[in-house]
């Protein structure tokens, strides 16, 4: 999905935009094949299209294919009631220069509330459903799954457009591997928050605060969700053991700990003796490439972590797929 201010940034102008009584279109990435710039599920705003510097948020690729949807939004007439699909694919409108298939929704918002659901839903970090009448352009919202999908769904002229919190990661250990995985985090499109409480901790990331509480407190503020990621990096067991103790017995897609092999294994058994299934702890943390310095560990650590939204993405699709089955044969 997009950084974790993109949507909700698009959001709000689209929102505002309409308020205001300004033209807004709304541009999302439905299915993509091959290599393509932004996943399905991205979102763009444009508001008053029609300008020579029309104010925009988001992006549905990496510029080639907004080009295209601007000068086509600017033909005469082309302003619709209804949804419209353009697909990128190098057959009637330009290829992606990386040689991958991209089709794009594009819609003709009328009123603000139509909008507001999905922002509020994610203000409140919860998941939202927008389903769409393709033939219509009619609304309606839904409440989501537990695991909180965000890739479109398609069943006959009906389309479910998922709008869920942005995801998390909660770093614990302000030292030179996690202020290295703070910045990373940022660049994969996670919310960042550092937590170390011990009096020498600094950090320097623009955009990520430190949080100098206990590692419970600041855990029990967040409650880590099916979107949050849970990384234990401060190698002192007064602050990686305290926050995994309560990760591991939250929703959270991923808890990790840094550490060798020897330090993994006895944390599994100071965890164990307090009475925490450790099973699903990635312990230790990072995928093997054979890293040794702070931003190598960092990088091999960022790894498994996109590797495990990867996973928790899949599965949350395949649930929506599966609910939207069972319910058509119940109405069948």
């Amino acid at each position: 999905m997009d950084g974790p201010d993109d949507t909700v940034a698009a959001l709000r102008l689209a929102v505002d935009g309409l308020a205001a009584g300004r033209e807004v279109v709304l541009a999302t990435v439905l299915t993509t094949f091959g290599s393509s710039p932004r996943p399905p599920g991205s979102l763009w705003t444009i508001v008053d299209p029609g300008d020579a510097r029309p104010t925009m948020r988001g992006s549905v690729s990496g510029g080639c294919v907004e080009d295209d949807l601007l000068d086509w939004l600017r033909r005469p007439g082309m302003a619709s009631g209804r949804p419209v699909r353009r697909r990128y694919d190098g057959s009637t409108h330009p290829g992606l220069p990386c040689g991958g298939m991209l089709e794009v929704l594009v819609e003709w918002p009328s009123d603000p509330a139509a909008l507001r659901p999905a922002l509020a839903a994610i203000e409140r970090r919860r998941g939202i459903w927008r389903e769409l009448d393709l033939a219509s352009g009619a609304v309606d919202w839904h409440e989501p799954t537990a695991s909180m999908a965000e890739v479109p769904v398609q069943r006959d002229d009906r389309l479910w457009l998922p709008f869920g919190p942005a995801w998390r990661l909660l770093v614990f250990g302000a030292g030179p591997v996690g202020e290295h995985l703070a910045r990373q985090g940022l660049a994969l499109g996670f919310e960042v928050t550092v937590c170390d409480p011990r009096p020498a901790a600094r950090l320097a990331v623009p955009g990520v605060s430190l949080d100098s509480r206990a590692p419970e407190r600041v855990i029990a503020e967040h409650c880590p969700d099916a979107r949050t990621a849970v990384v234990a990096v401060a190698h002192d067991p007064r602050i990686d053991d305290l926050a995994l103790m309560d990760a591991l017995d939250s929703p959270a897609f991923h808890v990790a700990a840094m550490g060798s092999r020897r330090t993994s294994a006895a944390r599994r058994a100071r965890l164990a003796e307090l009475g925490v299934d450790t099973r699903r702890l990635c312990a230790p943390a990072g995928l093997d490439i054979g890293s040794h310095t702070p931003a190598e560990i960092a990088v091999s650590i960022a790894a498994e972590l996109v590797a495990a939204r990867h996973v928790a993405r899949q599965a949350a699709s395949s649930e929506v797929a599966n609910r939207s089955a069972a319910a058509r044969a119940d109405d069948a």
